[in-house]
């Protein structure tokens, strides 16, 4: 994650396609600390962001509850067999499961 330059406008974009579909995100962080303060930054409500986001017990949920942010562990196996497609940063596990799974 160390590529993405400025977190707070990766995350502005994700939460216009988020207004603007129906989809829905799960995001790990994987501990980018840009990333996850500017997380917890959006989930306190602060002024530049509208709505008082909520905190999930191992992850932040924000946006409506569209996006789901989570610096944790979850076995891509299990997740991606609930999701419709997978964007990530090209791994062999990450890559594997989803072939496993047969999704994009």
């Amino acid at each position: 994650m160390g590529f993405l330059k400025n977190p707070q406008a990766f995350l502005r974009v994700l939460q216009t396609v988020l207004q603007t579909t129906n989809y829905r995100f799960i995001l790990f962080t994987v501990g980018y600390e840009p990333l996850d303060a500017d997380i917890r930054l959006i989930a306190s409500g602060k002024p530049s962001f509208s709505k008082q986001e909520q905190i999930i017990q191992d992850g932040i949920s924000l946006f409506d509850g569209k996006l789901f942010c989570c610096s944790g562990m979850i076995p891509y196996n299990w997740l991606f067999l609930r999701c419709a497609a997978a964007i990530h940063h090209g791994g062999s596990g990450s890559t594997a499961a989803a072939l496993y799974v047969g999704i994009p």
